[in-house]
């Protein structure tokens, strides 16, 4: 294909054109990647409620199966990016998720606990670098200024994937019991099957770059070339490996690296026991009541995501609401402790643990940005997104091994304390970096890995 001819000058006007045309053409493969990634994530916290009882399952083994998934994850990512950069976004795009849904149909398989712990490591495995690669490629069609929206998608679809989810697995559970297999088996074959969909239709739709753009005319494509491509080249000349590398010298980032750790082990430690933590606070509850009651909190979680962050205009006021957002995250999971033996206030408080908890991750990565320099960025943001995915395991684990046999509940002090330490690093940090201020309208707001 021939080069486009050199960038014109275009007016703001045709510049949001533009940006809204790319938008409608890549955003829907990127959204729906996300929500089936979390969909096939979170499915085994309800198929625990079939398979706990089938294959003799504790909260303590699922916890640990739960955990081991981020344990891949975490060595995986960095592999998963550099052969992202060698294959090409949408190729590799395609591979993870044909890949992640071939390894969640054969999950449904499984007929003991140690091979269910092989699945889900393989689920890590294949899962790998989706979301930074995602994150990468929406920064190769976007400006800086115009990221911001683009992003947000990503993280929109964590709530969405477990809303949708849980009201599927509970009427799957419920209601499909085809060809002999048991209801929870049916959950892993059926979020399976649309990953594989999914990734051949990225594989034959998604471009690759601006410059493969054949549905923009050829003014609007060099525009978006010189705009986008610009950018990286400016930052690759101003910052090379050295300056990056120096990231692991700047206190700052180890001290967002530890709340980022503990917010995580708290934020897993309760959103992936969802199922059973309702199941616990009252028994007689069908898989299917289950499935749409868990709803709730995750409804609440997107609400809270998409309102409370506004709250934060100011790098001042990002920090306390990140230290009141975690607080009262912090309540919540107390509330759900204290009030077990309570449905509805159990579920009111963990629906005010999620309606906090989500919008957390928006307003730490904003604080990330305002708080790293440029020069910096590129590996403290991988450390700090890494850090995220190792305490992916932590904290289910930590929150199956204080749980006694099918009781959940008690082991849910560990995402409290988790989540109390949260609020006081957040609170004593200081956002006092005058060139990450500076360029902070450039620098859109980031989500962790999940």
């Amino acid at each position: 294909m021939s080069q486009p001819p050199p960038s014109p000058r275009l007016a703001p006007e045709a510049e949001r054109a533009i940006t809204n045309k790319v938008s409608r053409r890549i955003i829907p493969c990127i959204l729906v990647g996300s929500l089936v990634a979390y969909v096939d994530r979170v499915n085994i916290g309800y198929a625990q409620l079939g398979m706990g009882a089938e294959l003799g399952i504790t909260a303590a083994s699922y916890g640990l199966a739960a955990a081991i998934f981020f344990v891949a994850y975490f060595i995986f990512e960095v592999p998963s990016n550099i052969l992202l950069a060698r294959f090409g976004s949408r190729r590799w795009f395609a591979r993870i998720m044909v890949s992640w849904g071939i390894v969640t149909v054969l999950t449904g398989f499984v007929h003991s606990t140690e091979w269910l712990y092989v699945a889900r490591f393989a689920l890590g495995l294949a899962e790998a670098g989706f979301f930074p690669g995602a994150v990468l490629y929406i920064t190769k069609w976007y400006r800086a200024q115009d990221r911001a929206r683009p992003l947000s998608y990503l993280v929109i679809a964590q709530p969405a994937a477990y809303l949708i989810g849980g009201a599927t697995a509970g009427t799957i559970l419920d209601h499909v019991h085809w060809l002999g297999q048991s209801p929870w088996r049916w959950i892993f074959f059926l979020s399976g099957i649309p990953a594989v969909a999914v990734g051949l239709v990225i594989l034959k739709f998604l471009p690759e770059r601006p410059a493969d753009a054949t549905w923009l005319d050829d003014t609007s494509r060099a525009w978006l070339v010189d705009a986008v491509g610009g950018e990286g080249v400016s930052e690759a000349r101003r910052h090379g490996v050295r300056a990056q590398l120096a990231a692991f010298r700047n206190r700052r980032t180890f001290v967002l690296c530890a709340i980022e750790f503990v917010f995580s082990v708290g934020f897993y430690g309760f959103t992936l026991f969802v199922p059973l933590i309702i199941k616990q606070i009252n028994p007689t509850y069908s898989a299917t009541h289950i499935g749409f009651e868990a709803a709730i909190p995750y409804l609440c979680g997107m609400i809270g995501l998409m309102t409370l962050p506004r709250l934060g205009s100011t790098p001042g006021r990002l920090r306390y609401l990140g230290t009141g957002l975690s607080l009262f995250g912090t309540i919540g999971i107390l509330g759900v402790i204290l009030l077990r033996e309570q449905p509805t206030p159990a579920l009111i408080s963990l629906s005010l643990a999620a309606l906090v908890s989500f919008p957390f991750i928006s307003v730490l990565w904003a604080i990330i940005t305002h708080s790293l320099p440029k020069k910096h960025a590129t590996v403290a943001f991988a450390a700090i997104n890494s850090v995220g995915a190792l305490a992916g395991f932590v904290g289910p684990y930590l929150v199956g091994q204080g749980s006694s046999g099918s009781t959940v509940t008690s082991g849910l002090l560990t995402p409290a304390i988790a989540m109390l330490l949260c609020t006081i690093f957040t609170a004593a940090f200081r956002i006092k970096n005058p060139e990450a201020l500076a360029e902070s309208t450039s620098q859109p707001s980031r989500t962790v890995s999940t």
